[in-house]
């Protein structure tokens, strides 16, 4: 079984996703690290960090959550962008041009 053009396009996909996924978690990961010990305690466990919503943000949890809202926000553009070259390479495949 040979493999064709469409497995090349599909890969690119799920590398973009993974690797977006990956990237979130380094940055989070690294964001943590960099927290007082006390404000990392107030924190959810490894690895999704949430954030605590039943007080305020105490001082130093403000620039985290600003960090972990931006990150987010870019991951969610590229699963976008990820899905919408998905359902190219899928109208590609159901044409027949990418053979």
């Amino acid at each position: 079984m040979q493999m064709g053009p469409e497995f090349s396009l599909l890969a690119v996909f799920f590398f973009v996703i993974i690797a977006s996924a990956n990237w979130r978690r380094r940055r989070i990961r690294r964001a943590v690290r960099d927290l007082a010990t006390r404000d990392r305690r107030l924190l959810g466990p490894d690895p999704f960090y949430v954030l605590p919503e039943d007080e305020p943000l105490p001082e130093g949890l403000r620039a985290f959550a600003a960090l972990q809202a931006r990150v987010d926000r870019i991951v969610h553009v590229l699963w976008g962008a990820g899905f919408l070259y998905l359902a190219f390479v899928v109208f590609l495949i159901l044409r027949g041009g990418g053979t």
